[in-house]
């Protein structure tokens, strides 16, 4: 077990080839995405932080949304790196603040305070102990606010989470040569194979890759095979759990996915609300 606590995908290595396709399109994806799934118009007075930023586009989105304070921290030095990236983009604001850190720090987490919106899209499966990271970051949210979460899927079947599990151990202990070997395998079947057999093309499938989140294809292929250490849960799972562990907050909103894949939540803090 020791061993496999070794391996961790680097995630912010891949973000910082991501930046280069930040364009506004990218940009006003993330806006909307934010906006649509919080069934919010903006962040305007609202207090928003960041879980995980990689890249650091949604806390820049949070940022052009009107959120009056934001704070965006990672694990992966890359990542803050690329996250202090847009921040210059934003002119450097004084409200926006860029920290290194990891969501499994009680401590760290203890010097934040609360949030109106907190955020962590597809990041705490890959802790090394995903429920930890769940309670350590809810505790975050404030009165009121919501807990907005994305994880991966419980999926069963032969290329289920635990196939990906053994992908994901391999790619991260192997050779480059094995790394590309994956990625190119998973790049020719999910991203070309899959849309023919569909009767789409797939190099417009590729090109259009992405619209919902702004994301680029090309970087959520190493992300997906190398995203290691990798967790999983079922919707009924994470209900169950955060029942019984937050049994303040109330599921307000949605999104699953049919096999793997990353199922999104919305959580709301009632706590001390009227």
């Amino acid at each position: 077990m020791e061993h496999e606590k070794e391996a961790r995908f680097g995630f912010g290595k891949n973000w910082q080839q991501f930046l280069p396709t930040v364009d506004e399109k990218r940009i006003d994806r993330a806006k909307e995405s934010l906006c649509t799934f919080l069934g919010m118009g903006d962040l305007q007075g609202k207090t928003f932080i960041d879980i995980g930023s990689g890249s650091g586009l949604f806390s820049y989105a949070a940022f052009l949304l009107g959120a009056k304070k934001i704070v965006s921290f990672d694990f992966d030095t890359n990542s803050v790196a690329a996250t202090e990236s847009l921040r210059t983009r934003a002119g450097n604001p004084s409200h926006w603040t860029v920290l290194q850190g990891s969501a499994l720090n009680t401590d760290f987490l203890d010097t934040l305070g609360n949030f109106d919106i907190v955020y962590s899209w597809g990041v705490l499966h890959h802790t090394g102990a995903m429920w930890d990271a769940i309670r350590n970051t809810a505790k975050l949210t404030a009165p009121g606010g919501y807990y907005y979460i994305a994880l991966y899927n419980n999926a069963e079947g032969r290329l289920g989470s635990r196939f990906w599990y053994s992908v994901k151990k391999k790619y991260n202990y192997g050779s480059s040569f094995t790394r590309w070997c994956i990625e190119e395998i998973y790049t020719f079947f999910y991203f070309f194979l899959a849309p023919l057999l569909r009767f789409k093309n797939p190099f417009r499938f590729m090109r259009e890759y992405g619209e919902e989140r702004g994301m680029h294809y090309r970087r959520d292929v190493v992300d997906w095979v190398g995203g290691y250490p990798f967790e999983y849960a079922s919707p009924g799972e994470v209900f169950q759990w955060m029942k019984k562990e937050f049994p303040a907050f109330t599921l307000e909103n949605l999104k699953t996915v049919g096999s793997i894949g990353n199922n999104w939540f919305l959580f709301r803090n009632k706590e001390h609300v009227s």
